[in-house]
């Protein structure tokens, strides 16, 4: 292997954690895992330096559900010598998640996509009803004979047909969501923290680290960037507001409130006052209009705004 291809690694391994990488890329770090001199392609220096570490059974388990057998061998050195360890074994449940068809499980998978601004109600063959938030995607099995499996993008709400023979399975960024027949919510932005909320049912929410949590009506958590769990004392229900052209703005920072305004009204918005982005929020607002809209949070908290084409300016007074 020459030494570009050690650079390729670097640069695979940093998109899958970063989830940026594409298919393609993915099968092209699987083959990499494939090649006798591995060692040669991995860029860290103290890759040579760390002790092999056992895998709990815990962890055996969730490597022998993400891939199948004739795959396991390859990448059997690659995870007992990663840096840091934890992070291989999330490395492969993310290649699992991203790529699907890595053990020729499934069918092909259809996509269904809203642009900034549009909300979208899909049914899926399964007759479960999805309704997309704006900028947001799904991707699924053309079959309902196949395994009841979404890969969601974004903000969707779900109403899931019953069927205790094929439980119904959201997989978002991190997180996996296994469900038998319920409505709920998932909040999954790229760089925001999830949130979920049951509406009604019952479901069971699992991360990469082996957590996994049971989710009744009336209960809504956010999953950050700490990979914790944090229940969230407030109605699902109002968690999907946005179906009725609302947008709920209660305990939100003006951080989160202007990526949800973004996405509606398809603008930029930029915070120029060191600190403002967290100004917490309270109440609602109909989305009618982005001027009335600003309007209202700059008078709450002093600040002012301008707008040139679809870029728009807040800062203090």
């Amino acid at each position: 292997m020459t030494k570009y291809d050690a650079s390729d690694m670097q640069e695979l391994i940093r998109k899958i954690q970063e989830y940026t990488a594409t298919a393609e890329e993915l099968r092209r770090f699987l083959q990499m895992t494939e090649q006798p001199a591995l060692d040669d392609l991995l860029p860290y220096t103290e890759w040579q330096q760390s002790q092999e570490e056992a895998l709990s059974s815990a962890l055996k388990e969730k490597v022998m559900q993400a891939m199948p057998t004739n795959r396991l061998r390859p990448l059997k050195h690659y995870l007992r010598k990663s840096l840091p360890y934890a992070a291989a074994i999330t490395l492969l449940l993310t290649l699992h998640r991203l790529l699907p068809r890595i053990g020729h499980r499934q069918s092909a998978l259809l996509t269904a996509a809203t642009k900034d601004g549009e909300i979208k109600r899909i049914t899926l063959p399964d007759s479960t009803t999805v309704v997309l938030n704006a900028r947001s995607a799904i991707r699924y099995a053309s079959s309902p004979d196949t395994i009841r499996e979404v890969f969601l993008e974004g903000e969707a709400y779900f109403d899931v047909k019953q069927n205790e023979n094929k439980p119904f399975v959201v997989r978002s960024g991190a997180l996996s969501t296994r469900v038998l027949g319920t409505s709920f919510n998932i909040r999954a932005y790229p760089g925001e923290t999830q949130q979920l909320g049951v509406v009604s049912g019952k479901i069971q929410v699992s991360s990469p680290e082996g957590k996994s949590l049971v989710m009744v009506k009336g209960d809504q958590v956010t999953y950050d960037a700490a990979a914790t769990f944090v229940s969230i004392a407030t109605d699902p229900q109002q968690m999907s507001n946005w179906q009725k052209g609302i947008i709920d703005m209660n305990n939100l920072t003006l951080q989160q409130v202007t990526a949800i305004l973004e996405r509606w009204y398809s603008v930029k918005i930029m915070l120029l006052s060191p600190g403002i982005g967290q100004h917490v929020l309270s109440g609602t607002q109909t989305n009618t209009s982005l001027t009335a809209t600003l309007e209202s949070i700059c008078f709450v908290y002093n600040l002012q705004y301008q707008q040139e084409g679809q870029v728009i300016k807040i800062r203090e007074k």
